[in-house]
């Protein structure tokens, strides 16, 4: 991989890392107005701000996934090892890299390890 396109992934990271930053304090100002705001009467209260929560919850966690699989892609770069497989040890080819820049793995493992979820069988858990 070129300086170049090292340089443009890095980038790209960066936006997107700054981005759901941005979006998460969004999401922590819009879950205090929702606590705030007046209940519908409609509705079983208890239900209605468990199913809020449970949304709100479950976006600031992919969120926050995200951000620590970019800060661990940046890390990488850092260390020398971005764009390594970290199951084969062969490239990761920057057309993916672009598409996905925290991946993990080459488009030839990633395919393996989705036909292994498909199967109900995960190699690796914890790893993209």
């Amino acid at each position: 991989m070129t300086t170049k396109q090292l340089a443009t992934l890095r980038q790209q990271l960066l936006v997107s890392r700054r981005r759901l930053v941005e979006a998460h304090q969004t999401t922590n100002r819009d879950i205090d107005q929702l606590m705030d705001a007046p209940r519908d009467p409609e509705f079983e209260e208890g239900a209605q701000t468990a199913l809020t929560e449970f949304t709100l919850h479950r976006l600031t966690d992919s969120q926050r996934r995200e951000v620590e699989a970019i800060d661990a892609a940046l890390a990488r770069m850092d260390e020398g090892d971005y764009g390594v497989c970290t199951d084969c040890g062969g490239p990761i080819y920057f057309e993916r890299l672009l598409a996905l820049p925290f991946a993990l793995r080459c488009t030839d493992c990633a395919t393996m390890e989705e036909k292994r979820r498909g199967q109900g069988v995960l190699a690796n858990p914890g790893t993209m």
